[in-house]
């Protein structure tokens, strides 16, 4: 209990500094004709897909994640789940393509 306390005490900053951080620059929709400005675009205009996703990786159950944000994660290159979610541990990214691809 006390291992899951401590692990969420990091990992909770950590995964509202990395949201927070990409958040604040892009549109609340991407603009029709224009290329997005961030490679997660996709995932901020779904309703609660952040949230989803980190509390997946906060909870270490990945069954949290909806359908629409699957979809939306299934769509990042490689480079872009590189770079944005380089926070998360080493085995969390192909964990949730994985499970993201089964359902």
């Amino acid at each position: 209990m006390c291992m899951m306390i401590n692990k969420l005490f990091f990992l909770l900053p950590v995964a509202c500094m990395a949201m927070f951080g990409t958040a604040q620059t892009l549109p609340s929709q991407p603009i029709p004709g224009q290329e997005p400005t961030d490679c997660m675009s996709s995932m901020f205009v779904i309703p609660d897909c952040i949230p989803e996703i980190i509390q997946s990786l906060v909870s270490g159950e990945i069954g949290t994640v909806g359908h629409s944000c699957c979809h939306a994660f299934l769509g990042l290159s490689a480079d872009c789940i590189s770079e944005r979610f380089d926070f998360t541990p080493e085995f969390f990214p192909p964990a949730l393509r994985d499970y993201c691809s089964q359902h």
